[in-house]
C-alpha cells in the first residue's frame, strides 16, 4: 500500500519543490485538494510504472476471461475478420 498525505493545492503552491523532493524520495503519494476535496494524486515515476504494469495485467485478464466465457460464440467468426475490418476502417 502505497502511504498518502492530503494536502491542499495551495500548499502545493507554497512549496512544491520539497513535496516532490518527498515523493521522489519516500515514495510517498500526495493528495491535492481544493475545497476539501480529493482532485489529483502526485506519485513517484516507480508507483507510475507500477500502476500502468498493473492496468494492463488486469486488462489483459479481463480479456482472457471474455474469451474464456464467449469461445464457441468467438468460433462462429469469420476467419479472416481482421481483413474484413481492415477494409472497413481503411478503404475509402
Amino acid at each position: 500500500m502505497i502511504n498518502t498525505t492530503i494536502i491542499s493545492a495551495r500548499s502545493l503552491q507554497k512549496s512544491y519543490k520539497s513535496i516532490i523532493e518527498g515523493v521522489k524520495a519516500k515514495k510517498n503519494a500526495v493528495v491535492l485538494t481544493t475545497n476539501n476535496k480529493p482532485q489529483v494524486a502526485i506519485v513517484s515515476l516507480e508507483d507510475l510504472e507500477r500502476l500502468q504494469r498493473t492496468k494492463a495485467e488486469q486488462g489483459t485478464a479481463e480479456m482472457l476471461k471474455f474469451i474464456e466465457e464467449h469461445k464457441e460464440e468467438l468460433k462462429e467468426l469469420p476467419a479472416n475478420l481482421r481483413e474484413i475490418a481492415d477494409d472497413i476502417l481503411y478503404s475509402k
